[in-house]
């Protein structure tokens, strides 16, 4: 088994191959690890090899091209639920923009859900993504469906931050560890995209083993755009997403990139330690705010001042 459309997990790729082989399937697992490091599509590519029906062994992989595959691919299969912020604002009928949290409803309704009879094929799944931002009563009712699982049903969590995730919860579940990817790894997954090589190679080096990071620096114009004079900030944090995941996704991003711009210009001698120093803290502050769900514009708008601050300050 090679999970094909995933790079750089090796590990990940031995211990899910291992579950399958054994066809003994958990009816939970977390996948744990840094941001933009596969996590979600390796929960979709395990899903697609459960549903696909034309496997012949366990340890076989998914097809590519039965109904069920192509269900996955084009993620309608009506036996995998990707549980997100977008998923909770279409049941709850509310403004993605406002769901920073997964809320119990979220959870019993999807309860309801994975109790139904499979409607293509033998197994139901839900992705849950961010499961991290979980609030207490939605950790619980989870826990009480783990402690008592459906046959044939399976929880995929995926989390940047385990740590956030009960550790009740954590008991009742298989943990994969997923490793930052190697600036080998993520310079090809860029090349393969279309970025020019010359350009992959330095984000490669920049975004500390996330290609999710590399893209979106890649889509932006940072540092530049954050501190291109006295509006800067503002229109940073005006033209975030109005949905709450994507704009935290988009500032964690920003507040990356200006930490590395800072510590580039002292390396090369533009900037006193002295002067990098502080922003360099408030920089970290901001991010730890964020996580807390701080208001992403107003962290944004934070981030761009600081560091606009230190840049004019310069000699």
């Amino acid at each position: 088994m090679t999970f094909g459309q995933v790079k750089g997990q090796a590990r990940a790729v031995k211990v899910l191959s291992g579950i399958l082989a054994t066809g003994r399937i958990p009816s939970a697992i977390v996948f744990s690890g840094m941001e933009g490091t596969g996590k979600t599509l390796m929960a979709m590519e395990f899903s697609k090899t459960i549903l696909c029906r034309e496997r012949k062994a366990p340890a076989d992989p998914p097809c590519g091209f039965c109904r069920d595959c192509i269900a996955v691919d084009k993620r309608n299969h009506p036996d995998l639920t990707l549980v997100n912020a977008s998923y909770q604002a279409q049941f709850l009928e509310a403004d993605p923009a406002r769901q920073k949290t997964l809320r119990v409803d979220t959870i019993r309704h999807l309860r309801r859900d994975m109790e139904l009879r499979s409607l293509m094929g033998h197994w139901k799944i839900a992705i849950v993504e961010d499961a991290h931002t979980l609030e207490i009563e939605a950790a619980n009712a989870l826990l009480k469906i783990l402690e008592e699982p459906n046959a044939r049903t399976l929880w995929l969590l995926v989390t940047a931050q385990r740590e956030r995730l009960p550790r009740t919860v954590l008991s009742r579940c298989f943990c994969v560890m997923f490793s930052p990817l190697g600036e080998e790894t993520v310079r090809g997954i860029l090349e393969d995209l279309g970025i020019d090589p010359a350009r992959a190679v330095d984000l490669a080096r920049l975004c500390e083993g996330s290609a999710g990071r590399a893209l979106a620096l890649a889509d932006g114009d940072y540092p530049e755009s954050l501190t291109a004079g006295p509006l800067a900030p503002v229109i940073a944090a005006e033209s975030l997403p109005r949905e709450s995941f994507l704009a935290r996704a988009r500032v964690e991003t920003a507040l990356f990139a200006l930490s590395q711009d800072l510590r580039t210009r002292h390396l090369k001698g533009e900037l006193p330690f002295r002067q990098v120093s502080g922003p360099l803290r408030e920089l970290v502050r901001l991010r730890q705010a964020l996580r807390s769900n701080a208001d992403p514009r107003t962290v944004m708008t934070l981030a761009c001042l600081e560091a606009e601050a230190a840049a004019a300050s310069s000699p």
